[in-house]
C-alpha cells in the first residue's frame, strides 16, 4: 500500500528544506541542472511539514519556503521566485483558487501544482481552468508527489489517476445526456477556444495556438459568456463539459 505524503520518514536531512522562505536562490555551478525551487502552501502545519519532507527526499528539489495562508503565499512567491508552488485549495481567508488567479496574473512563469484533499470533479476542473498545471490528492505517495512536481516544472500537466477517472466519467455522462451540438450558436472557433480553455490554457496560449491575438480570445470569451449566461471563467469551462460541446 502506498504511503501518503504525511507518512514519509525517509528524509534526506541535508539542509535543503527552508522554513518561511529563508533559503536564497542557489548559484549556478555549471556541474548539473539547477534544482527545482518549491514553495509549499497549506494552512495545516503538519501537512506543510509532510509535503516539505517528502519533496526534500529528491536531490533535484529544494523547498525554499512555506506559507500557511494565501496572502503570505503571494508575498513569498514574489520574494523567492519559486519554480513550482504546491497549493492547497481550502484555506481560511484567501482561498487557493484566488491565490491561483493572482499567481497566473502576477507570476505567470510559476507552475502551480494543487495538492488537495478534495476529489470533486468540479474543483479539479476549476483549478485547471484557472491555470493549475496539475492536481493531486493528499493521498498521493511521496514518490508520486515528487514526480508530479518534476512533471509540472518540465512543462507537463498531471492529474491523479483516480481524479482523471472521475473527470472522464463526468464527461461521458454529460455526452450521454445531451447531444453534441447543444451550444447556442457556437461556431467552430468558439468550440476550439472552449476546448483549449478546459485544458487550462491562458488567453495568450490559446491565441498562439489559434493564431489570433490574446485580446481577440478575451473578446470571444466575453461574447460566449454573455450568450450562455455565465460570469466566471470556471463556470464557462464547467458549462462546456456538462453540455458536451468540446
Amino acid at each position: 500500500m502506498k504511503r501518503s505524503v504525511l507518512d514519509d520518514e525517509s528524509v534526506v536531512r541535508n539542509g535543503r528544506t527552508a522554513i518561511h522562505g529563508l533559503t536564497p536562490r542557489p548559484a549556478w555551478s555549471g556541474e548539473r541542472a539547477a534544482v527545482v525551487r518549491v514553495l509549499v502552501v497549506d494552512d495545516f502545519p503538519l501537512v506543510r511539514t509532510g509535503i516539505a519532507r517528502a519533496l526534500a527526499g529528491h536531490p533535484d528539489i529544494a523547498v525554499v519556503g512555506e506559507a500557511g495562508d494565501g496572502r503570505t503565499a503571494l508575498r513569498l512567491a514574489a520574494e523567492l521566485e519559486p519554480d513550482v508552488v504546491t497549493l492547497d485549495i481550502y484555506m481560511p481567508g484567501m482561498g487557493g483558487l484566488a491565490v491561483l488567479e493572482c499567481l497566473r496574473r502576477e507570476a505567470p512563469s510559476v507552475r502551480v501544482l494543487v495538492v488537495s484533499a478534495s476529489e470533486r470533479a468540479e474543483m479539479v476542473l476549476d483549478a485547471v481552468t484557472i491555470g493549475a498545471s496539475g492536481y493531486v490528492t493528499k493521498r498521493s505517495s511521496p514518490e508520486d508527489l515528487r514526480q508530479a512536481v518534476l512533471t509540472v516544472h518540465a512543462g507537463g500537466t498531471i492529474v491523479s489517476p483516480a481524479l482523471a477517472s472521475v473527470l472522464i466519467r463526468e464527461y461521458s455522462q454529460a455526452r450521454g445526456r445531451l447531444p453534441v451540438a447543444v451550444g447556442p450558436g457556437l461556431g467552430v472557433r468558439d468550440r476550439e477556444i472552449l476546448r483549449l480553455l478546459c485544458q487550462g490554457n491562458t488567453d495568450r496560449e490559446i491565441g498562439r495556438i489559434l493564431h489570433i491575438s490574446a485580446r481577440t480570445v478575451q473578446n470571444d470569451l466575453t461574447r460566449i459568456r454573455q450568450r450562455i449566461g455565465v460570469r466566471r471563467r470556471s463556470e464557462l469551462a464547467r458549462w462546456a463539459v456538462e453540455h458536451a460541446v468540446l
